[in-house]
């Protein structure tokens, strides 16, 4: 049954899409080599993303295999960035690669979905998140000893209310709880101060 004109193939699919039962990715590829050939390969996982989130690419890791250099194009500028090498530097292909596909993920789980949900994608092998420096976050710098003296004089003067909306908060950032919460009371009630002491005790805890 994996055999179509002479020719073995490796899965049923590929014989499939060989008789013409299944289609084939050839207008992903048109759209990839076009978008490629005009922006960024960073820009471009987006779209290969999107053409993911179809469910209706037969051959998601030959797609990945075929445009990973286009969509990468820009990695090896990054890295070289992010590890503060010398422009001359080798970058191993590997971690150019890698850090596409994690690119690629972290797109697709903003969106709930991941690359093992399209089978057979190669996976990222390095976690890069903890590599990559937060520029929002570079420019924040605190002096915890006064974070600490500001949370404990606010808190000291808190309502009964602002105490427990402020433990609640708390527990679930401790916890990595990940829990959304809405403060709602009328006007003059302290909410500000309770948020500007909350928004104090995390970068406290950094």
């Amino acid at each position: 049954m994996r055999t179509w004109n002479d020719q073995v193939f490796a899965t049923f699919k590929e014989a499939c899409i060989a008789r013409g039962l299944l289609e084939d990715d050839h207008e992903w590829r048109i759209c990839l080599e076009e978008v490629i050939a005009m922006q960024p390969g960073m820009a471009c996982h987006w779209l290969l993303a999107v053409i993911l989130l179809t469910d209706e690419v037969a051959e998601p890791h030959l797609l990945w295999d075929q445009f990973k250099a286009g969509l990468c194009n820009d990695v090896k500028h990054k890295l070289h960035h992010m590890n503060h090498c010398q422009a001359d530097q080798e970058i191993p292909e590997d971690d150019v690669y890698n850090h596409g596909l994690w690119d690629l993920n972290r797109i697709l789980v903003g969106i709930g979905r991941n690359l093992a949900d399209f089978p057979p994608m190669s996976l990222p092998q390095q976690q890069w998140a903890h590599r990559i420096p937060n520029p929002l976050l570079q420019a924040e710098q605190y002096d915890v000893d006064e974070m600490t003296t500001l949370v404990d004089e606010q808190r000291a003067i808190f309502n009964p209310d602002q105490v427990a909306a402020f433990d609640t908060v708390l527990e679930s950032v401790t916890n990595n709880q990940g829990h959304l919460f809405f403060i709602h009371a009328a006007g003059g009630c302290g909410k500000t101060f309770l948020c500007n002491t909350i928004a104090a005790e995390v970068r406290r805890r950094g």
